[in-house]
Formats: C-alpha cells, structure tokens, sequence
C-alpha cells in the first residue's frame, strides 16, 4: 500500500490512529518517568495545536494515540513534530544518548469517527498489553484510557469519543457497554495482531474507504 501525503489524508476534524516506533525499538517507556513525559507533553501541547486526545496506550517501544485534528493537517503535523522532538531531547539527557529516539514516518491512518470503527481502534489500544502477555487484563495497565472509560478513572488529557458517549444515557450506562462490547463484539477482532489498523490509510465502512480511496486517486505518494 503507497504512502499518501499527510496533507491528503488529515484534514478539519479527522480522527486518526497515530503510532511510531523507537529507534532500533528500544524500551523509550521504560519507567513511570519516562511515560508520564510523553503524556505530559501530550497535555501541554495539545490545546496550543487543536488536538483532541481520544484514547491512548503506551507500550514500551511505541505510542498509540487516537486523536482528531480540529484544525486541519498544518497544525497536526507540529504537534506531533514538537511532541516527538521534546520527548527526544529529553530521553537523550536521561540516557546520555544521541539521534534518533523515533525511528520511523509517523502513522496517522484515518479512522472513520463516531462509530464502532473508532471504537473499534480504541480497543485496539486498550488491548495491546494484553497481546504482548504483559498483563492478563487491560484494565490492570495504567499507561492507556482503558481505566477511563472503563471504570471511569478522571484522565484530563482525554476527551471522550462521541462513540463512547452514544453507548449509553449516563456514565454508568456507558461504561457498562463499553466492557461488555470488549468482552464479547470485539474481543477477538482485537486480541489478534491487525495489519489494517496500521498499515493502511483508512479505517472505516467499505463504502467510506472507497470514498476516500477515489479521492486521492491518481495522487502521487509520499
């Protein structure tokens, strides 16, 4: 699958499945300090650049952050720049390293919002300590928003997905649907590695990524 401009594939209030991976995949969230940075940095830059952090899971060579970009692609792209550029200066004084700290092209694929593709994708997440057997259940890692809109845990850096809050009139109600969607609907969709969350430019409704497919036909990649 080619690589498409970010400009063509961010735009005014797209949601997105954002990752990268450390360089020569080394533990870059290794302790509680370490992720508590990024996360820090997350917080600090996100009002000053329109981003709404929706869901979050860091493993120890990489982030997964879902997030909309409410002002278009220009300022997502600092965002992540700054955020990316501030978390490697810093690990580097720690490690008295030097270079990289993210090792590849950030990956933003398009998520269809407001659905359970979004939510989909937010389990994704949830589940990633859970696949690489680091604990047996989501809600015993502290380093995601499983906790959040599982148990209701306060996390200021997270505005809740419209899909979340279509689950139920109240909290409980919501939160209850959420577990029982992760127990049953989406439990082995997402306890299996998916190349499509990853790998390719969007995450939707067949109909959806056609749509969006057509409209970047003929575009160079890049």
């Amino acid at each position: 699958m080619p690589r498409f401009p970010r400009s063509r594939l961010v735009g005014h209030g797209t949601v997105h499945h954002c990752f990268w991976r450390s360089h020569n995949r080394s533990s870059v969230f290794d302790s509680d300090e370490a992720r508590r940075k990024f996360l820090g940095l997350l917080a600090k830059y996100k009002d000053r650049y329109g981003i709404e952090v929706r869901s979050y899971c860091l493993m120890s060579t990489h982030p997964h952050v879902v997030c909309r970009a409410t002002r278009g692609q220009i300022p997502f792209s600092a965002f992540w720049k700054v955020v990316n550029q501030c978390f490697a200066r810093w690990s580097n004084r720690r490690t008295g390293g030097r270079g990289q700290v993210v090792m590849e092209r950030l990956g933003s694929p398009r998520v269809h919002s407001g659905g359970r593709h979004e939510l989909e994708v937010m389990f994704y997440g949830d589940m990633n300590p859970v696949r690489a057997q680091m604990v047996p259940d989501p809600g015993d890692w502290p380093w995601s928003s499983h906790r959040h809109y599982a148990f209701g845990v306060p996390d200021p850096l997270v505005t809740d997905s419209p899909a979340y809050l279509a689950l139920g009139s109240t909290t409980v109600a919501r939160r209850i649907a959420y577990l029982r969607l992760l127990s049953r609907r989406f439990a082995r969709r997402v306890l299996r590695h998916r190349p499509d969350f990853v790998r390719r430019p969007f995450f939707g409704p067949s109909r959806w990524i056609a749509a969006a497919m057509a409209e970047l036909e003929g575009l160079p990649s890049g």
